[in-house]
């Protein structure tokens, strides 16, 4: 007899060949104590863990073990859950707004060098979704890895048993962009925990490789004077500055002297300095930026909420940095996403900034289950006038929540974004794509439950966008594998 499974059942990982299987099974068997030990205090995120290896390698590296092998937090902090699920995210403007020119943004998470990643099994990656994603005036990642061609490619296996030093590589590269099919990015942000994995040479090596790809970057500088100069991009003759930051660089620093190569500092802990990002926020306004977007690569991994102490920095980002938009990178999950009021420091302006705690792994495979929901932002900015001043506002938000399909246990190891939502009706009409298996159809099932229950707010229907793309060779009540 089959067991059955409802679709809140959290399994935390599903490997994806024997092997992995078996080597899974060693791993909960070592992590499996934790669960006892543990098991009242752990059910919430921690309070104030800062999550930086090189601060409690010991206890960071037990405390995410646990929770990625055996049991994700899906409880928020406090009053969170219900903060997040009552969020109104609808930025339509007055009335009185009368537009002159406008923008989309496409937004996407981490973009990870993973085994998974190559030419074969990514043929059909981007069919779905990928002229809905760059088809935009401003596309931007999160690039969570160095690529420095003259070394080989250092790719994340199906099971991580140490510590990882990323390397990716052209043919990565190209994948990450749309397999050549699509435009590729504008911007993608380098300041990140993996940004040092292959030494300072390798941020100078990154850059340049950017360069040549015509890909502006934040977060990271090639010099001193460079790390001082906004990142704006202008379309349509709105000017959007970009800022970087991540709050921890694994066990790795910068030479002392060469602080300036990476925008790093403890931020992912109660009463963090901002200053810093004040500084840059004001430079970028000095050179004409009408909106100011953080690329904030922080936050606590493998749980459904941010942690309490992360809100609070998110905030005080709005309330003392004066930014407009926050997209949040390194949890690898989605987390949600949230309107904040506050009065620009700078001008004392009423604004209404627009968050999302995770825009999870994007171009990546993991085990970890709830790392294949993958949440791709479109932005609406808009420049006008509002009763004789001119304004340059955020005025729509559309997410399209993407399954990062993989085949498993099968002789292939091929890979596809599929619309979550227009799947997930496919599946309940019972005319499943054939290579959905079983399998992937109770885990389809069990991150469509994630993404109404705990990333999208209970009144979500305004936000969510489709592909309008058609999937081939369907059949009613497929099981292939």
């Amino acid at each position: 007899m089959k067991k059955r499974y409802s679709e809140a059942t959290v399994f935390p990982v599903m490997p994806y060949t024997a092997k992995g299987e078996r080597l899974l099974r060693t791993l909960t068997r070592v992590y499996r104590p934790l669960h006892w030990l543990r098991k009242g205090t752990w059910q919430v995120p921690l309070n104030d863990f800062e999550e930086n290896p090189k601060l409690s390698p010991y206890v960071g590296a037990a405390y995410l073990g646990y929770k990625y092998y055996i049991a994700p937090p899906v409880q928020a902090q406090g009053n969170l859950q219900a903060h997040f699920r009552s969020q109104r995210l609808d930025f339509t403007p007055s009335p009185a707004f009368q537009s002159q020119s406008k923008l989309t943004l496409s937004a996407g998470g981490d973009l990870m060098p993973y085994e998974r990643i190559n030419s074969r099994a990514t043929q059909h990656l981007w069919d779905e979704v990928g002229e809905w994603f760059f088809n935009a005036d401003l596309v931007v990642a999160n690039l969570e890895t160095p690529i420095v061609e003259d070394k080989p490619a250092a790719a994340v296996p199906e099971i991580m048993l140490n510590d990882m030093h990323f390397n990716g590589s052209d043919e990565m590269f190209r994948i990450f962009s749309g397999n050549g099919k699509f435009r590729g990015y504008d911007l993608l942000s380098t300041a990140n925990n993996h940004s040092l994995d292959q030494g300072e040479s390798g941020v100078h090596e990154t850059i340049k490789f950017l360069r040549k790809k015509g890909v502006a970057y934040a977060g990271t500088a090639a010099s001193a004077k460079e790390a001082d100069q906004p990142v704006m991009l202008e379309r349509n003759g709105i000017r959007i500055g970009f800022l970087s930051w991540t709050s921890n660089l694994n066990k790795f620093e910068t030479e002392p002297g060469s602080e300036w190569l990476v925008n790093y500092d403890r931020l992912n802990r109660a009463g963090a300095d901002v200053s810093r990002i004040k500084t840059q926020v004001q430079t970028a306004r000095e050179h004409g930026a009408d909106v100011v977007v953080f690329l904030f690569h922080t936050g606590n991994a493998y749980q459904a909420y941010p942690s309490a102490h992360t809100v609070e920095i998110y905030h005080r980002v709005f309330r003392e940095c004066g930014v407009d938009i926050i997209l949040g990178s390194h949890p690898h999950n989605p987390q949600p996403m949230e309107r904040v009021e506050f009065n620009d420091p700078f001008t004392g302006e009423a604004k209404a900034g627009f968050a999302i705690y995770s825009l999870a792994d994007f171009v990546a495979y993991d085990i970890f289950v709830w790392d294949r929901l993958i949440p791709l932002l479109k932005l609406t900015i808009e420049k006008g006038t509002e009763n004789g001043q001119q304004k340059t506002l955020l005025t729509q938000v559309q997410v399209l929540p993407v399954y990062n399909w993989g085949a498993k246990q099968s002789q292939t190891d091929e890979m596809r974004f599929l619309d979550l939502k227009k799947t997930v009706r496919l599946v309940k009409d019972g005319l499943a794509p054939q290579y959905l298996s079983e399998v992937c159809q109770r885990e389809l099932m069990h991150l469509n439950w994630f993404c109404d229950t705990h990333f999208l707010p209970e009144k979500a229907d305004h936000l969510l966008a489709s592909t309008g793309a058609s999937y081939p060779r369907l059949t009613r009540n497929s099981s292939h594998s």
